[in-house]
């Protein structure tokens, strides 16, 4: 909680949010949420905005709301993993390819198996280096299947499907908001959990906004895309309220000349697929039921 306490309570100003790395490996969202903290501390009289930020407002910022999957992220033996450790929705691990740091050299890589229907071929001048075969392409090889780093489960000599992760939680579907309960394996919004905030990770934020009425805003810093991001996910703007809309493009624009991030609305431009839609997500919970102006930045 950062404010200046001289000019008041925390809790009687206007108030942002700002939470990161709910997602395992997104770390960098902990270190921009750090830099914020050191940037408003070191900045309160010396940088006249900053000063009159916390003067008249707080900001409440928890920079890693996901703390034990990043530690097995950023683990010795690095492990891939979406969000929380906790196995979902079944405690055992299912047959396939699971990935992993196979060498214990401290990386996550790929590998290459000799194959001759193989879609990658070596580079001319740099074998080291993969190339896309072209789809009518023949000849004596070598060509390569190209497979995450990892060792295969249940080998039958031919098949090699990914197996489902034992840790099978998305936390940034398991929000109150349209939250969907997937047949097992079947689109994008899987890693749901049990029930809305089944996750105490996603509980913990849900509690900590609803505990703090003086929240109008709600940033949600993620790693990935290289996006300003807007509710709705599940929905066209026909169903955004106007003036909302008007206020959301004009400091997407502005965010957009300070970032270089391009501003989206998710349902029309970060959709994994164009016949679903993501739901359970913590902007859009944020927005419609608590009324604030929620981003996710990527």
């Amino acid at each position: 909680t950062v404010t200046n306490t001289a000019t008041g309570p925390h809790h009687e100003k206007p108030a942002v949010w700002l939470d990161g790395n709910i997602h395992a490996s997104e770390v960098t969202a902990s270190v921009a949420l750090l830099h914020l903290l050191t940037h408003l501390c070191t900045g309160h009289g010396a940088d006249e905005r900053v000063t009159r930020a916390l003067d008249t407002r707080t900001f409440y910022v928890v920079p890693r709301v996901n703390p034990d999957g990043a530690e097995l992220a950023l683990s010795e033996v690095p492990f891939v993993v979406r969000s929380t450790t906790r196995a979902w929705p079944r405690p055992e691990q299912r047959e396939g390819l699971i990935g992993g740091d196979v060498d214990h050299d401290g990386r996550s890589l790929q590998m290459r198996i000799e194959d001759p229907n193989g879609t990658w071929k070596p580079h001319p001048s740099i074998p080291k280096l993969l190339v896309a075969r072209e789809p009518d392409e023949d000849g004596p090889g070598p060509y390569y299947r190209l497979l995450r780093e990892g060792h295969v489960e249940g080998y039958d000599g031919v098949n090699i499907p990914s197996a489902p992760p034992l840790a099978g939680i998305d936390s940034n579907r398991n929000f109150p908001y349209q939250w969907r309960r997937f047949p097992e394996g079947e689109g994008f919004g899987w890693g749901h959990g049990d029930y809305p905030t089944s996750e105490p990770e996603v509980r913990a934020v849900v509690q900590g906004v609803v505990d703090r009425p003086n929240i109008g805003i709600y940033f949600a810093h993620h790693t990935y895309s290289g996006v300003i991001l807007r509710p709705y996910s599940d929905r066209p703007d026909d169903a955004f309220p106007t003036v909302d809309k008007w206020t959301y493009d004009e400091l997407g624009r502005r965010a957009e000349a300070i970032t270089s991030y391009p501003y989206l609305v998710v349902y029309d431009g970060f959709r994994y697929d164009p016949k679903d839609v993501i739901t359970g997500v913590g902007d859009d919970w944020a927005y419609d039921h608590r009324g604030l102006f929620a981003w996710t930045t990527e």
